[in-house]
């Protein structure tokens, strides 16, 4: 972890002095900025920037609208219930491309002579602007960062930002490929700079955004076989999963769940009331699945009654002060092979990919499930099967940013029924939260958008679904 922690502090830093009017357009000079650093270590200060996003706030917030989490106290009570402003997403929206796209660009033009790690920082530009997408639907990207030529970018339409998302990942792969499959020499996530995980991570991603835009295409043939061609060559074995790697220096290498829930806001999310947990309790009820494992990583019950529960920062949990945190997982890539051979009607293969899942889980939680066959219930119908491989792909996200992605574009569809028919948990169905009727849809733009930006779309209600997720 050499330098991650001063590359850390100074991220926080350009966040906290940065002005927030330019950020969508990119930062003038600024001292302090590294700028003039070499190409590596600017990688390792765009691998920062972009967890501090993927890993931070919007995975917390998203957390909160798929009920893996609750929002518990103060503004993190009123994101329960879907109330957001402008501002509370400002920071979020400046880091995400003054923290993480600026830096990634900055690695590509002084990299031109290692082409490998200007591989790597096309791969994970594809992921973020994926992510960044998916959450907000329009955004700037083919104008974005290139202050002081361009500062007010216009945004390009979600299918558009998509289909460039595939082409950076392309030449990723390409870059990695004209290299001769070399690696880099710095790399802070768990793919620790080897040639092979990279393009692993970037066909996976591939497959995570085709899936993305496939119910806008109706579920074609086209658009699932994209999906099965990706994911075949990405992450299916945990040896290859991608993570952020964490220490234990407070305000350094933090797990940043860790941070936030023990040492900066304890008390604000906690899992009472969470739906993800109302789950994992009732799949035993099949009479094949044990997710005892997967409740304890991720949860601990903090009263005699067992109704009060809190996320797992102990030794050993999911958000221990130096656990590594997900990128991609070979349980998402998986799942992805089984939706879309299960939308494809090719039922063999969906739940050999379901099945490998569920291995995947019984390696990493302690989990003692056993395979599904054709005649088990859950699996026995088309409906079924899709079923299944939707609660699962639910759970196989957990409090990563991806699962709200997923849940809105299946319609919040996750429930579970036990195969008897019968019992207090019998048809439990996730539902919204407080006095709404709708899901939230998306995010809101930053209100330093809405006042320095004239190309800004109108700000979008939160319950209007993305072009993508829109029938």
């Amino acid at each position: 972890m050499r330098n991650i922690i001063f590359l850390f502090i100074l991220l926080v830093l350009i966040a906290a002095m940065g002005g927030c009017e330019r950020y969508t357009g990119g930062y003038d000079t600024n001292p302090l900025l590294p700028s003039d650093a070499d190409a590596s270590t600017l990688f390792v200060g765009a691998q920062l920037g972009f967890t501090q996003f993927t890993e931070g706030y919007p995975a917390e917030l998203a957390s909160i609208w798929t009920q893996q989490i609750t929002g518990a106290e103060r503004q993190f009570q009123a994101y329960d219930v879907y109330t957001l402003t402008s501002q509370d997403i400002a920071n979020d929206w400046a880091t995400a491309y003054s923290q993480a796209l600026k830096p990634l660009r900055l690695v590509q033009s002084k990299s031109s002579g290692v082409l490998s790690l200007k591989g790597a920082a096309e791969i994970l530009e594809g992921i973020h602007m994926g992510t960044m997408a998916s959450l907000w639907g329009d955004v700037p990207y083919s104008q974005a960062v290139q202050a002081p030529a361009i500062n007010a970018p216009t945004y390009d339409a979600q299918l558009n930002v998509y289909a460039a998302v595939q082409n950076v990942l392309s030449a990723g792969i390409a870059d990695f490929a004209s290299a001769g499959n070399v690696g880099i020499k710095r790399d802070v996530f768990t793919s620790a700079g080897s040639a092979s995980k990279w393009i692993m991570a970037a066909h996976s991603a591939k497959a995570r955004y085709y899936m993305h835009v496939a119910k806008k295409q109706g579920y074609s043939a086209a658009a699932l076989n994209a999906v099965i061609t990706e994911a075949n060559l990405g992450i299916l074995t945990a040896a290859n999963d991608m993570m952020m790697t964490h220490g234990t220096v407070q305000s350094g290498n933090q797990n940043i769940w860790y941070s936030f829930g023990v040492n900066d806001r304890s008390g604000y999310i906690t899992a009472t009331d969470a739906f993800a947990i109302k789950m994992l309790k009732a799949m035993h009820l099949d009479g094949k699945t044990d997710e005892s494992g997967r409740l304890a990583y991720y949860f601990v019950n903090t009263d005699s009654s067992g109704t009060q529960w809190d996320l797992n920062y102990n030794a050993g949990g999911a958000y221990s002060i130096a656990n590594s945190f997900p990128i991609i997982r070979a349980s998402e890539t998986n799942l992805l092979l089984a939706e879309a051979y299960a939308r494809s009607n090719d039922a063999v293969n969906a739940l050999t990919y379901l099945n490998a899942a569920r291995a995947y889980n019984n390696a990493a939680f302690g989990n003692t499930s056993a395979a599904y066959v054709a005649t088990d219930p859950q699996v026995a119908t088309a409906a079924a099967l899709l079923q299944t491989i939707l609660n699962e792909e639910y759970l196989s996200l957990m409090h990563e940013i991806e699962a709200f992605n997923f849940i809105r574009r299946v319609n919040f569809g996750i429930t579970y029924q036990d195969t008897a028919g019968t019992g207090v948990l019998h048809g439990i169905t996730i539902q919204p939260k407080g006095n709404s009727t709708q899901f939230p849809q998306r995010f809101i733009y930053s209100d330093a958008e809405l006042n320095s930006n004239p190309n800004m779309p109108p700000q979008t209600d939160l319950f209007t679904p993305t072009t993508a997720n829109t029938p």
